[in-house]
């Protein structure tokens, strides 16, 4: 794998389309000149052929893919990092979850919550209960046809006084 772009490479990024969009660099920056305490890490500016003008977008290494069958570099190097930082959770005593079944933990532990809906006596118990007065229960306010309507109250201005209040 490639770990840094030369000038004309042929790259693929992601710019809110579906799949990877083909560009190629045209130029390699950096901002350590700044003195802003940026990465060190070169910037790589890309140009997209369009129809009617070309597009220039910057991004890093990790945002680069070099084919376009993908995925961006920050995702190939997904599965290094995990391995890191199981290798950490071992390392302080804690088992990190198993997934070389294929099964994620967590996405069968709420598959099974889904699974145990209340039945209709537990419904009908819990009514009673709440019918007792230990919960409150709103019900769904009715429209009164017959209730006159509110009159609408008015205000006033209030006039001030030229003259204090204390005067004397």
């Amino acid at each position: 794998m490639k770990k840094e772009y030369n000038l004309r490479d042929q790259v693929w990024i992601h710019i809110g389309e579906r799949n990877l969009v083909e560009g190629r660099v045209v130029d390699v920056i950096d901002l350590l000149h700044l003195n802003e305490n940026h990465n060190d890490d070169p910037l790589y500016i890309i140009e997209i052929k369009t129809g009617i003008e070309d597009v220039y977008e910057v991004r890093n290494y990790d945002q680069i893919s070099p084919d376009g069958r993908g995925p961006i570099m920050l995702y190939r190097k997904q599965p290094e990092v995990m391995r890191e930082a199981n290798r950490a959770l071992k390392r302080i005593g804690m088992v990190p979850p198993d997934l070389s079944d294929g099964v994620n933990p967590i996405t069968e532990t709420l598959m099974e919550d889904d699974d145990h809906e209340p039945t209709p006596d537990q419904i009908h118990a819990a009514l009673a209960v709440a019918e007792k007065g230990h919960t409150t229960i709103f019900k769904p306010t009715e429209k009164n046809e017959n209730r006159k309507p509110r009159k609408r109250r008015t205000f006033n201005k209030r006039k001030k006084n030229d003259a204090p209040a204390n005067a004397g």
